[in-house]
């Protein structure tokens, strides 16, 4: 999306030498966050709060992580469950023990505006989402594959996400694909109320398994990066309660910023570019038609497979 474009003017206001975004006092709005690019944290305001309208129903009522990146492109990363504290008034966090520690993890859940500008203006510049509601933890409404290729090359990711189409296509699973952001392919499958995190997830790892046996040169299940040798890896490990994936719509720390971008399944070729999509062309991809705009209108049952 252009960084020139701006939110509408009723959602920005001024005072003084303080701007504040959807309710947020932003801090440090021209910090520059992609030196490369000259994209400032601001931007990247811009950006979330043009978009909020097709990311907040993949954010709403889910506990989220942020990935936060306060310093940009060029700085240290880390991922934040828990928000004990120093959040603005009005944004709900959820407080859930941890299976691991026993811990309390105080989740932020997300849903408005202002938790997403909340979120970007603590340095997130990625957010990432649970396959469940705050509600019903251990019943998610998405399953989700990630594809990583080891190669680094997203044709490889592109080859195994039309594979793997392939069979659920022959199990009658309709699914939806989009990037990751980075070279990798997600796809996920909106799901009727009823699974278990741990159906759900057994069924994830055994079609990946599919995968491995049909094109055993290309995809893979092992655990050990060592054992993958070049292969993509078919990554189920996603499907659990606690576990994340990146939203659509999220922004990459990578270059260029690219975009978490919904895809249909005429697009995932190999010849992509997935940065083709990315902060500053963004707007270009809002015009046109939402391929994913039927998903949770299609949410289905889980199969059984039968090998």
């Amino acid at each position: 999306m252009s960084s020139r474009r701006r939110p509408a003017a009723a959602s920005v206001s001024r005072a003084g030498d303080r701007l504040r975004v959807m309710g947020v006092t932003i801090s440090h709005p021209d910090k520059v966050w992609w030196p490369d690019e000259g994209i400032t944290k601001l931007d990247v305001v811009r950006f979330y709060a043009d978009v909020a309208p097709r990311l907040l129903p993949w954010m709403r009522e889910r506990p989220l992580a942020a990935e936060r990146c306060p310093d940009g492109m060029r700085g240290q990363c880390f991922f934040q469950k828990s928000f004990p504290k120093g959040l603005p008034a009005g944004v709900p966090t959820t407080p859930i023990v941890a299976a691991s520690t026993g811990r309390t993890v105080h989740y932020v859940v997300g849903g408005s505006k202002t938790t997403l500008i909340a979120l970007v203006n603590l340095g997130c510049i990625a957010v990432h989402v649970m396959n469940c509601r705050r509600r019903t933890l251990q019943r998610p409404d998405w399953l989700a594959f990630d594809l990583d290729p080891v190669s680094g090359a997203f044709a490889d990711a592109a080859r195994a996400g039309r594979l793997l189409r392939a069979i659920l296509d022959d199990l009658r699973v309709r699914s939806y694909p989009k990037t990751s952001g980075g070279r990798g392919l997600h796809v996920l499958v909106p799901l009727r109320p009823g699974p278990t995190q741990a159906e759900v997830r057994a069924f994830a790892q055994e079609v990946g398994r599919m995968m491995a046996e049909q094109a055993p040169g290309l995809v893979t299940t092992e655990m050990s990066r060592a054992k993958r040798r070049g292969r993509v890896f078919a990554d189920a490990l996603r499907n659990a309660f606690g576990q994340t994936i990146v939203a659509p719509y999220s922004v990459r720390r990578r270059p260029r910023a690219p975009v978490s971008t919904p895809l249909a399944w005429e697009e995932v070729d190999a010849k992509l570019d997935p940065a083709r999509y990315n902060l500053r062309t963004f707007d270009r991809r809002l015009a046109g038609r939402d391929p994913w705009v039927d998903f949770w209108a299609r949410r289905q049952r889980l199969p059984e497979i039968r090998r």
